[in-house]
């Protein structure tokens, strides 16, 4: 199991009084791979004078969590109802980073740490007047880096509030997936969800053709395999699923609109389905050209690889999450609607059974 990676944001202040890097240690020590913001631009060919935007914008995406310092360094003046109100704020490129990170990685994915005293921007604010963001608040900074310095350096394991409410968190959204995301994955698993899977298991009762000979099938011995890939390469433009010599090649001439081809091994205990899924491609494609954004710096070969993967586990995770009652059977009234309820229901309880009895999502 690969380590989660987190990119952390925070102002120059927050680095040269030492809170960055007490947050850093502290996220290590409970393993996690952290990446301070300012190793995104180790790349650049022009130290002094680094294309930020571009460069934030195809290296955020290749992270699973982002975590921001919010410290109240500046004070801002704003207007209201006429009058001046002086207000503690965080640094104006954190609110930035927050905006970047948020479209990149999605609500639940984006952390913010900040004193009791900052000014929040009103644009963060999600339900009932709670921020859409995970926002963890230090009472005080002095107290929160000694309980860091303990942490790190007295015991691994001590109890540090900090870092227990961010793995609490992370560890409850970690398989969570978002609609608003720079990547392909989640998308692309959805498709691939309602045009093949769920296709070829509303119909595969129905029975088969394989070399010009017609199979009768037991819905209860049939399994489905969905083979994922360990790793993208670039060398074999994304996806190269081993060879079975063994599969052989089945059709559903009636699926939905048109015939649907699988492939399939008969066993002693049933029918076995396996696919390799080449939408993958897309989401491969999709990460590739964001990595390839122009930004005058050097190929990243870790962010290539950190992109991958999240892209690949992105891609599994929502295959496991939409495979529900609720999506299997929004997708078979959709597309079944001329059927009674009773054809309908019928259909939905067979899906159901192969999913949650026969249905295996593995790794090559």
């Amino acid at each position: 199991m690969r380590k989660t990676n987190i990119v952390i944001f925070s102002s120059g202040i927050s680095e040269k009084n030492g809170t960055l890097n007490k947050v850093i240690e502290g996220l290590k020590a409970k393993e996690y791979d952290v990446f301070c913001w300012r190793d995104l631009f180790k790349d650049a060919h022009e130290s002094t004078n680094i294309a930020l935007l571009p460069m934030l914008i195809k290296k955020i995406p290749t992270f699973d969590f982002a975590i921001l310092i919010g410290e109240s360094h500046d004070a801002t003046t704003l207007l209201r109802k006429g009058n001046k109100v002086q207000v503690n704020s965080m640094r104006d490129n954190v609110v930035f980073e927050i905006g970047l990170s948020v479209m990149a990685l999605g609500l639940k994915r984006v952390i913010l740490l900040t004193d009791q005293s900052v000014r929040l921007p009103e644009d963060l604010t999600g339900l009932h007047g709670e921020l859409a963001i995970k926002h963890i608040i230090w009472d005080n900074i002095d107290d929160t880096i000694d309980s860091i310095d303990k942490h790190i350096t007295t015991n691994k394991e001590l109890s540090c509030s900090l870092f227990d409410d961010i793995s609490t968190y992370i560890n409850n959204q970690k398989n969570e997936v978002s609609p608003v995301v720079i990547g392909a994955s989640t998308s692309a698993a959805i498709g691939y969800t309602t045009n093949f899977i769920l296709r070829l298991l509303e119909n595969i009762h129905r029975g088969f053709w394989s070399q010009n000979q017609f199979y009768s099938v037991d819905i209860q011995s049939v399994y489905m395999h969905i083979v994922i890939p360990e790793s993208y390469d670039d060398d074999s433009n994304g996806i190269c699923p081993p060879k079975e010599n063994d599969l052989q090649e089945g059709i559903l001439k009636e699926a939905r609109v048109r015939p649907l081809s699988f492939k399939y091994r008969q066993t002693d205990n049933g029918l076995h389905i396996y696919d390799y899924p080449t939408t993958l491609v897309t989401s491969y494609d999709t990460a590739r050209m964001i990595l390839d954004i122009y930004a005058d710096d050097d190929d990243d070969p870790y962010a290539r690889i950190r992109f991958y993967q999240k892209e690949l586990d992105l891609f599994e995770t929502t295959l496991r999450i939409i495979l529900n009652r609720a999506f299997i059977a929004e997708k078979v009234h959709s597309y079944y609607s001329e059927k009674s309820e009773s054809e309908q229901q019928s259909m939905i309880k067979q899906i159901e059974f192969i999913v949650n009895n026969h249905f295996f999502i593995e790794r090559y």
